[in-house]
């Protein structure tokens, strides 16, 4: 419903729905030093995959004339691989029905705002917020913010990109879209991890690919509306990260899975990984928790 200068826009988080304002033209209602290495980038034509099974396999793991400190796509035994991923801290060798990944480097940098300076922002929803039973629990700590349209996700600290999916055009607000939620998770390498839900679909941005290194600041893709969603948004929290879990189930693309389905289990919020506290350097009250609905500071991610 549209108002004079002011838009009501209602935000379906993936577990409820909330009503707020957001100054700005919108319809609808809605909710949950270094350039990163091109994933699609043709392996050498000496490289053959050896595995029994398509996957991710780094260089020294069944594929015959690769690099150790690549991660390579197979399609299949005897084949050449698809694309071949440089891992800038190396290649991780998983055990036989996980796949292979890039080595998560330490991070040891501060969280800045995952959006680009300039960008006016609201944060629509707090954490440990009253009002839709959501962010609470393991969940906690986080944030939902929006500007009343698609605005560039930013990465809000460097790490590894280790969880992918950008193939969901869907969203509603029901229960019956949850599993259509795209999603970004970035591993800090000091046991968190960062998760950028409700992403546009195919809206990457060049050299972000699952497996890949990115920097904080570096463009990662859009804000969207997919999932348990009828508006667009951020849903931002910071977690434990799960070790030993699967990861880049989606293919390095992040396409390469059912638009309808999630591995929620792999990298979501639980009793042993729960949200923690974030502050940013913009927004050291960030973890106050006070029910806001407040404009944001300016963002200095660059």
């Amino acid at each position: 419903m549209q108002l004079v200068g002011v838009t009501v826009v209602e935000l379906c988080h993936r577990r409820r729905v909330r009503t707020f304002l957001v100054v700005a033209v919108i319809a609808g209602c809605g909710e949950p030093a270094g350039t990163a290495p091109d994933a699609s980038a043709d392996a050498p034509a000496n490289v053959t995959c050896t595995g029994g099974a398509a996957g991710s396999y780094c260089g020294g793991d069944s594929v015959d004339g690769g690099d150790p400190a690549t991660l390579y796509q197979c399609p299949g035994a005897g084949m050449a691989p698809t694309s071949a991923m440089p891992c800038a801290a190396g290649c991780v060798v998983e055990p036989t029905g996980t796949a292979d990944h890039c080595m998560v480097p330490m991070s040891t940098e501060s969280f800045r705002l995952p959006w680009q300076p300039g960008v006016a922002m609201q944060l629509t929803q707090d954490c440990n917020d009253a009002c839709c039973s959501d962010h609470v629990g393991t969940d906690k700590y986080a944030y939902d913010w929006a500007n009343g349209g698609s605005f560039t996700v930013v990465a809000a600290r460097g790490g590894t990109i280790t969880h992918l999916k950008i193939n969901s055009a869907t969203g509603c607000g029901t229960i019956s879209c949850e599993n259509d939620a795209n999603y970004l998770v970035i591993d800090h390498g000091d046991g968190t991890q960062s998760t950028y839900l409700h992403l546009a679909v195919s809206s990457l941005e060049p050299g972000v690919a699952c497996g890949a290194t990115v920097v904080r600041g570096q463009p990662l893709a859009r804000s969207g509306t997919t999932g348990w969603s009828t508006g667009i948004h951020l849903h931002f929290q910071v977690s434990g990260s799960h070790p030993n879990a699967p990861t880049c189930e989606c293919g390095a693309a992040g396409q390469g899975c059912s638009a309808t389905s999630v591995p929620w289990s792999d990298f979501w919020v639980n009793a042993t990984y729960p949200s923690a506290a974030t502050p940013f350097d913009e927004w050291p009250a960030a973890p106050q928790c006070a029910n806001r609905r407040i404009a944001m500071p300016a963002s200095q991610n660059l």
